[in-house]
């Protein structure tokens, strides 16, 4: 008589890849700072071997400095399509409002951690010098385009920039009505002119979708 032989075969684990390895050590980096970026302790965070993380990366100084390319890609980039694509300033300077606070656009918590990471480590200090002072630029190129004088323009961005970095460092408990209650205020200090009423009304409407309305590069 024959008999029936069962198998149970379980399913093969997914192999890991250098994104796996790369969405850990960030959320290592935002939760506990950069020195919490160690192989061992990512290795067990996504059940994997260290011999896997060495399949990826050469060295742990591989993977940080991904880290920042990872941090450049998500936050940079959009601030620059935005700000370059604007329609009126109104629409730009409001574009780099949302940008910031909406989460598909910008991780903020990352911005925050890398900032932290660069008081420690003076070669990451200067590769975050020199990217505000490129988000300064796009900014001051925004002031110029609508006609301020070139020294207007960049005073103009340094202050809208370091208030919002410093907003965010900040960490306010501020819920949004109050701060949108304070929009046309805050869009005359940082401008010097009057925000445009329908701009305005259609940014409080959906604050996180206003900066998709400009369209990104190749569109």
């Amino acid at each position: 008589m024959n008999t029936l032989e069962i198998r149970t075969e379980t399913t093969p684990k997914p192999r890991l890849g250098r994104a796996d390895w790369l969405r850990a050590a960030m959320f290592c980096l935002m939760e506990g700072g950069i020195d919490a970026v160690q192989i061992t302790r990512l290795a067990t965070s996504i059940s994997a071997s260290r011999g896997s993380f060495y399949w990826h990366f050469k060295s742990r100084q591989e993977l940080l400095d991904s880290l920042l390319d990872e941090w450049f890609a998500v936050n940079s980039k959009r601030i620059t399509q935005v700000l370059d694509h604007a329609d009126s300033l109104d629409r730009g300077v409001l574009s780099f409002f949302a940008v910031w606070t909406n989460p598909d656009n910008f991780n903020s918590p990352l911005e925050q951690a890398v900032r932290d990471w660069a008081r420690l480590d003076r070669r990451v200090l200067k590769v975050v010098r020199r990217e505000d002072a490129n988000r300064i630029a796009v900014i001051a190129a925004l002031f110029e385009r609508f006609g301020y004088l070139p020294q207007e323009a960049i005073v103009r961005a340094r202050v809208l920039y370091f208030a919002q970095v410093g907003y965010f460092a900040m960490n306010p408990e501020e819920v949004i009505e109050e701060r949108m209650s304070m929009l046309d205020d805050y869009f005359f200090a940082f401008t010097g002119k009057v925000l445009d009423a329908e701009v305005g009304s259609l940014f409080r409407h959906d604050w996180i979708a206003f900066s998709k309305t400009i369209p990104s590069k190749g569109n």
